[in-house]
């Protein structure tokens, strides 16, 4: 057979079949590959090599909220009580929580879960020589520090959020994606975001949280659901149009609930004194429109594009109306699903009462509905699944866990760093992973968390993690000229417009020469939470599961053919074998083919392969020669150890 054909047969089997046993066999596939372009050769150290990767990125120091060293006891204890919990709860069914994880294992999932990326080389090493009884918890401290841990959590909230740059009608949402990563850089609470998105006013740029109502624009029904949905974990969709069928929501209930959004308008309250006719006063040519004077209209339209309140306007209930609690067109009195909220209000005070009462410990879902994505975050699967359709009935696997998962949010003030925090010092967490499919017909009970594919982004920055030095360091260009430019005022004229027109070209040309100083062969090599959002179909990010943003907390982790052929043979795995990438650098530091196989195996698997799997690969190098060290990289990323958290 094709030597070419065998490692792809071997890579399909790796993606598509369950975790085997790789100790033993996963460098078989290896010896069947066909030299590689990469001629690693091993000698003088690399230093400054010439290389086609991208090297005049900018570098930023990213600052970040660290956690609080005085809290470290309150968060030992309360991890005690989760392992509490759900010990008494594996006892009572009669079951045994997981032996502990490796070391090897622990430190991968760690960096993978707080960080979005594997460690690298020195990280590695650094963690498994470090013998103290304290270290998984001084990582985990340390992790959550970090830039990496907003990097991640972004990435995990921009699938909730659905964050995108441009909505479908082009309208510019990029402000408020970058408010919701710099609210996780500063850790800002999650009642204070949420009320922030609830309550904002003004066009994005401006106002960046009002984002989130623009992400429906025209549609207040659509986005009142959606804020239900993301922020209560319930589903009020259908009440919409009918009575709920498979809950207890009525129509009418929905319609006193909208009435506290009712008067959002989709404009600012600033104004633009210029008109269509202005504009081609001053640039028409022979009467007829230019190309200047219809993007200076798409300008003005994009300035029209914001939120403000009209306290007169009010809902009422449609003209179809069939039930008999409520008349067609009657006037809908603002009224919360459950809870108490002030009966008399303003019209001008009502998208604050809507807010005060999602946004607050008072409200058992709100904490609730948090609580449980960030335990199914970390643990692989929720204690209320699904996370964002909870019924009255609706019973958790372990209810007195939930319980206290719910108030330790609540106590910690949204803290979701802090609560995080909680979850990774416990021993439910650090224990070993749960392999095989989980029975349906039987609660998981959390003896450890469940074996996991990595999320797109996660496998993108941890390829990027083996090519890149410091990616964490290169971050996103900001928007601030783009919007300079692009933002008007009252007093701005039709002429100031068209002069804006022809900067803006200048703005767009300087992004796309800065952008090329992060390229490789069409790809931009930053950490996924500083790409576009979302990438195009077709990128790798979309190949592995991101979501279009269409629709809430929609990617997925399933294996497809695609992203065998892109791990295969796409520019994303070609880039880690060119000169100057971090894995070659480290690699040809190696003075003996033995250390060199260490080498490899610590940075893509993080742990030291087996006197089997080093005999297999050295095997494949005295083959192959120099370029048998490419086929060791490339047989290891395609394997499911690379692919799967454990």
């Amino acid at each position: 057979m094709n030597r070419k054909i065998m490692l792809l047969t071997a890579a399909v089997i790796a993606v598509a079949v369950g975790m085997p046993d790789l100790r033993e066999e996963q460098f078989a596939a290896a010896q069947s590959r066909g030299k590689t372009k990469a001629s690693m050769k091993r000698g003088a150290k690399p230093t400054a090599p010439k290389t086609n990767l991208p090297t005049g990125a900018e570098k930023t120091k990213v600052e970040i909220e660290p956690v609080k060293p005085e809290l470290r006891e309150a968060a030992l204890r309360s991890a005690a009580k989760i392992d509490a919990l759900v010990e008494a709860g594996l006892k009572k069914a009669g079951q045994k929580p997981n032996e502990m994880s490796s070391p090897e294992h622990f430190v991968r999932r760690a960096y993978l879960d707080i960080s979005g990326t594997i460690p690298n080389f020195k990280q590695t090493e650094s963690y498994l020589t470090n013998k103290s009884e304290s270290n998984r918890i001084v990582l985990i401290d340390s992790l959550l520090s970090r830039p990496g841990y907003a990097s991640q959590m972004y990435n995990w909230m921009a699938d909730i959020l659905r964050l995108v740059d441009r909505s479908d009608n082009n309208n510019y949402l990029r402000p408020y994606s970058d408010w919701v990563k710099e609210c996780l850089q500063d850790n800002e609470p999650w009642d204070s975001m949420v009320h922030d998105m609830l309550t904002a006013e003004g066009r994005v740029w401006d106002e960046p949280a009002a984002g989130f109502v623009l992400r429906d624009p025209g549609m207040p029904l659509d986005n009142l659901n959606n804020a239900v949905r993301i922020f209560l974990g319930t589903r009020i969709g259908c009440a919409q149009c009918h009575d709920h069928p498979f809950d207890k929501w009525t129509q009418k209930e929905f319609y006193s609930l909208a009435a506290f959004t009712a008067g959002i308008e989709y404009r600012p309250t600033a104004k633009i004194n210029i008109s269509p006719k202005d504009i081609d006063k001053a640039s028409s040519k022979d009467g007829k429109e230019s190309n200047e004077a219809r993007q200076a209209k798409q300008l003005m339209r994009l300035n029209r594009n914001g939120v403000s309140s009209n306290d007169k306007k009010q809902l009422k209930f449609p003209h179809d109306y069939q039930y008999s609690n409520a008349k067609p067109e009657q006037l809908a009195i603002p009224s919360v699903l459950w809870g108490t909220a002030p009966t008399k209000i303003n019209n001008s005070e009502r998208r604050k009462v809507f807010a005060d009462w999602v946004a607050t410990g008072d409200n058992p879902r709100f904490s609730l509905t948090m609580a449980n994505r960030l335990w199914q975050k970390a643990m692989g699967i929720g204690l209320i699944e699904p996370a964002d359709d909870m019924k009255d009935e609706t019973k958790a696997t372990n209810l007195e866990l939930m319980e206290f998962l719910s108030k330790e949010l609540v106590r910690l003030k949204f803290d979701l760093k802090e609560f995080q925090r909680i979850i990774y010092y416990s021993k439910t967490y650090q224990r070993a992973a749960t392999y095989g499919e989980l029975d349906p017909e039987k609660p998981y009970l959390f003896p450890g968390p469940l074996l996991r594919r990595l999320t797109a982004e996660q496998v993108w920055d941890s390829l990027l993690t083996l090519t890149m030095p410091n990616p964490e360091m290169v971050v996103r260009p900001d928007d601030d000229e783009y919007v300079a430019t692009v933002s008007l005022t009252e007093k701005t004229t039709a002429e100031e417009l068209l002069k804006k027109v022809d900067r803006l070209a200048e703005v767009r040309k300087e992004e796309g020469k800065d952008r090329n100083k992060r390229l490789y062969k069409g790809q931009e090599l930053v950490r996924a939470s500083e790409l576009p959002q979302p990438l195009p179909e077709g990128h790798f990010l979309r190949q592995f599961g991101q979501s279009d943003r269409q629709t809430i907390a929609d990617s997925h982790t399933d294996g497809t053919v695609p992203q065998l052929l892109t791990m295969f043979n796409g520019p994303v795995t070609h880039m880690m074998l060119e000169q100057g990438s971090v894995i070659h650098n480290e690699v040809m530091l190696a003075s003996t083919t033995e250390g060199q196989i260490n080498k490899i195996f610590v940075l893509v698997l993080n742990r030291h392969p087996t006197a089997t799997e080093r005999a297999v690969a050295q095997k494949e190098i005295k083959a192959a020669g120099p370029a048998g060290i490419g086929n060791v990289i490339w047989a290891l990323l395609n394997t499911r150890e690379f692919l799967f958290v454990q």
